[in-house]
């Protein structure tokens, strides 16, 4: 598989406009046009994990944070990024990084960390990026207006909370003559002719509108195909740092933290607030989320998941009445690169690609 296909398949998880201005995401080593069969995904692009993926065979690293944040003047050995971009270079091996874009996506980072922790999501923590959102409607025969829906749906359509594939149709009959020149899908040129036809709708954010038109134009069985574009009044798609929802029930803050402690693996817990504290309302931030600490008790979270807390915002937090547990920025971040592993094995499972993740 050529690693483009790939980079595709990412840029649907990880959408790059979604990355913060000037974040070095995408391809940082490599070519777009090489074979992958070997890919190795890690939250940093370590000496040790490059290593790792030299010694195995590998053909593609897949990180969570970028190796190179600033430009290289050149590429002559003595800093720990030169040297294993050099590394890189000389196994023939590509690097991706997925960065802030990540942790922006719906089902990425924060997303899976909340479902690691029971936190079932009821909106973003922060906002970052708007979109409009568009309605779609196309005039199909019945027999192609599943594969239609199916293919509108993979280039992004029908997409509506946590929910994909969402669409509504209505049938109806749609009346045409072919002039002399066209090639009709049914009917004899020159006659009018009535087909049964469906009305096949679908919701589709305005970036994506593009590439779903080219997708069901192609898949469509029509010669000319009869679709209208609506723009909607509804709430914009929305994408943002951080996650707010509740846990199933109440617990004491002691036993919350037990369970970010279970379910991140994480041995350096460290915590402010009052261990007897009932809480329900959870905010989280995968990584070094610090800086939102005034957006969780602005949310009204009873308790403040993230990483790399200092001593002075523990602080700022406690005289807030706000809760924090610093888990780790790795162990925040770990489990949606875990996740991403385990997705790309399933896709490429019949590809003749591996997919690891190194701790």
């Amino acid at each position: 598989m050529q690693l483009n296909d790939i980079i595709r398949t990412l840029e649907k998880v990880a959408p790059p406009r979604l990355a913060d201005e000037g974040d070095k995401t995408g391809l940082q080593v490599g070519d777009a046009s090489s074979d992958i069969s070997k890919v190795i995904v890690a939250v940093d692009p370590t000496p040790a994990v490059i290593d790792h993926a030299v010694d195995s065979g590998s053909d593609l690293l897949i990180s969570h944070h970028p190796l190179i944040f600033n430009p290289l003047e050149t590429l002559a050995a003595g800093t720990s990024v030169k040297d294993s971009v050099i590394k890189l270079i000389k196994a023939d091996i590509a690097l991706y990084a997925m960065h802030t874009n990540y942790d922006s996506a719906p089902g990425g980072i924060n997303d899976v960390l909340a479902d690691r922790l029971g936190v079932r999501v009821m909106g973003l923590l922060t906002t970052r990026h708007r979109e409009k959102k568009l309605k779609l409607a196309v005039f199909t025969p019945p027999e192609a207006i599943d594969a239609i829906r199916d293919a509108m749906a993979e280039a992004g359509a029908g997409i509506i909370g946590n929910y994909t594939h969402c669409s509504f149709r209505s049938d109806g009959m749609g009346t045409f003559v072919p002039l002399p020149g066209s090639e009709p899908y049914v009917g004899e040129i020159g006659r009018l002719q009535e087909e049964a036809e469906y009305k096949l709708e679908m919701i589709v954010p305005e970036w994506r509108l593009s590439q779903v038109l080219d997708t069901m134009i192609e898949k469509h069985p029509y010669e000319e195909v009869a679709y209208d574009i609506y723009p909607l009044e509804n709430e914009p798609y929305s994408y943002g740092y951080g996650r707010v929802g509740r846990l199933a029930k109440p617990m004491k803050l002691s036993e919350f933290r037990q369970v970010v402690e279970e379910s991140l693996e994480s041995q350096q817990i460290r915590m402010i607030g009052n261990q007897d504290k009932p809480v329900e309302v959870v905010a989280l931030c995968g990584g070094g989320g610090k800086r939102l600490i005034p957006d969780a008790f602005a949310a009204g979270a009873d308790v403040y998941v993230t990483g790399d807390v200092g001593h002075h915002d523990f602080l700022d937090a406690d005289a807030l009445g706000l809760a924090v547990i610093d888990a780790g920025h790795y162990e925040t971040e770990r489990p949606g690169m875990e996740l991403l592993a385990a997705k790309l094995s399933s896709e490429y499972a019949g590809e003749s690609v591996t997919v690891e993740f190194i701790k």
